[in-house]
This record gives C-alpha cells, structure tokens and sequence, in this order.
C-alpha cells in the first residue's frame, strides 16, 4: 500500500524530470520539429498519469494524493518567477530556470495534477 502511494507521488515528479531534461535537447531539431516532439512527449506523459493514478474509475484512493507532487510543482515554479524579481536562495540556484518551455511544461503537470486530484473526489 505505502510503494503505489509513493508511485503515485514520485513517479509524475521523475517524468516532469525527464521532460525538463530533454526539452533543451529538442532544440536541436529546430523550432518546429522540436516543438512537435516536445507537444507530442508532453501530451504522452500526461495520458499517463491517468493509469499512474488509477484513473480506471471515477473515484480512486489514491488519486488524490497527486496533490502532493502538484503543490512541490507549484513551488518550483513560485521560486522560478521570485528568482527573475531578483530574490535569490543558495539552495534553491538549479531550481532557476529562464527557459519558457520548461516553465510551461511544469505548469502544465501541476495544473493537470491538481485538477485531476479534486476531480477524483477528495482534492486538497
């Protein structure tokens, strides 16, 4: 029971990983083409955290705790924009990102995330 909630919590943090990691990569295939690819990872990874969470009915046990990986989201992305104000953490340096594409990215997983977390019933 403990492994798939913690599944269901790191697993959407590793693929927002990987997307983040690979998104510089894509530039390489020009504006077009790595956007394409990029839309297309995106859109793949997303369609994931459905089964991820057990999305196979309405109400699942543990689908609300997608949550927890939407808040640390949301967190990351609150450091990004105090960064660009000038605020800046030691600690915090590799979290600051200028690359709107990543920024868009993990918006979208926490956005995604969050609301298929309320919608599964409990929410935060």
């Amino acid at each position: 029971m403990f492994i798939r909630k913690l599944t269901v919590i790191l697993v959407p943090l590793g693929m927002l990983l990987f997307l983040c990691l690979v998104a510089p990569l894509l530039s390489s295939l020009g504006g077009y083409w790595g956007s394409l690819v990029l839309g297309g990872l995106l859109g793949l990874l997303l369609s994931l955290l459905l089964p991820l969470a057990g999305a196979t009915r309405l109400r699942e046990p543990f689908a609300y705790l997608l949550w927890v990986p939407a808040v640390l989201v949301l967190l990351i992305l609150l450091y990004q924009y105090l960064s660009t104000q000038g605020v800046d953490l030691p600690l915090l340096r590799l979290l600051a990102v200028h690359d709107s594409r990543i920024i868009t990215i993990e918006s979208a997983f926490a956005v995604y995330m969050l609301a298929f977390s309320i919608r599964t019933g409990r929410g935060v």
